[in-house]
């Protein structure tokens, strides 16, 4: 009696859970920020192509291309990131907000450049 009682109660959470989830699809306040970084990460993979085939530009310096291209979409994404954060603390600490947004901001724009780097190198090299 007592495993059936637990299972319909685990069952009846999970229930709860996913409908919480789906009420939160619409209200979700990360949902600008990630549609404005696939943005960022679309034109970052789109700009890195053309510097594939110049040889005379190391992966690195063709990554930090593609990201120069693409930099008026990383201000958007960035934005947006410092927005999500100012929307969780008090309006007194805008200012460390603006500091933290911008900082995890910066650390996917630094992901992107090893990724773009990463990915120039192995089509380069073949594999």
């Amino acid at each position: 009696m007592t495993r059936r009682l637990l299972m319909s109660v685990l069952a009846g959470l999970v229930g709860l859970a996913n409908l919480a989830s789906l009420a939160g699809c619409a209200s979700d306040p990360h949902s600008p920020m990630r549609a404005a970084y696939d943005d960022y990460w679309s034109c970052a993979s789109r700009a890195v192509r053309p510097y594939i085939d110049q040889r005379e530009l190391t992966s690195r310096e063709a990554a930090m291309r593609a990201q120069a291209h693409c930099n008026a979409s990383y201000r958007k994404y960035r934005d947006m990131q410092i927005a999500v954060v100012r929307s969780a603390v008090p309006p007194d600490s805008y200012d460390m907000a603006d500091q933290l947004g911008a900082q995890q901001a910066l650390v996917w724009r630094r992901r992107v450049t090893q990724a773009l780097d990463d990915y120039v190198r192995r089509v380069r090299s073949g594999s």
